[in-house]
């Protein structure tokens, strides 16, 4: 059983697919670039642990409720640069970094921190490698 079509469609949509006949501008800040949006056709909503990622990593056994909850989750999604976000795909923090040196340490922790919260499942090379990684990047 998949995520749920509605969690994944609502998820995959763009903030410029969703308001493609009303422009809306404001002020975001995007982390990944360290960049001030004002134009929400230049923003995604990212899930930081990816959907597929978590599939892979032990959704797939979830129940849908569960599911549901972690596509939604608010603590897992971030207002980014579109471009970013198409860069980073479905990648966790062993295969990409944001841009911005300075959001490394921050992405690296809160994407372990929810990894942990679902209880997502790392393999021992990875849990050292991710382990190293937080080293690294948050100067420990």
């Amino acid at each position: 059983m998949a995520f749920p079509p509605d969690a994944v469609r609502v998820a995959s949509l763009t903030l410029k697919q969703i308001t493609s006949s009303l422009r809306v501008h404001g002020r975001w800040f995007a982390p990944y670039t360290g960049q001030v949006i004002t134009d929400a056709g230049d923003l995604d909503i990212d899930h930081i642990v990816p959907l597929r990622y978590a599939w892979g990593h032990g959704a797939a056994s979830w129940p849908a409720a569960k599911r549901a909850r972690f596509a939604r989750d608010p603590v897992n999604l971030l207002p980014v640069n579109a471009s970013a976000n198409r860069s980073k795909g479905a990648r966790g923090p062993l295969e990409w970094l944001p841009p911005d040196p300075g959001f490394r340490c921050q992405y690296v922790l809160r994407f372990r921190r929810i990894a942990a919260s679902y209880g997502l499942v790392q393999s021992a090379a990875e849990e050292r490698e991710l382990v190293a990684l937080t080293g690294r990047v948050c100067g420990a």
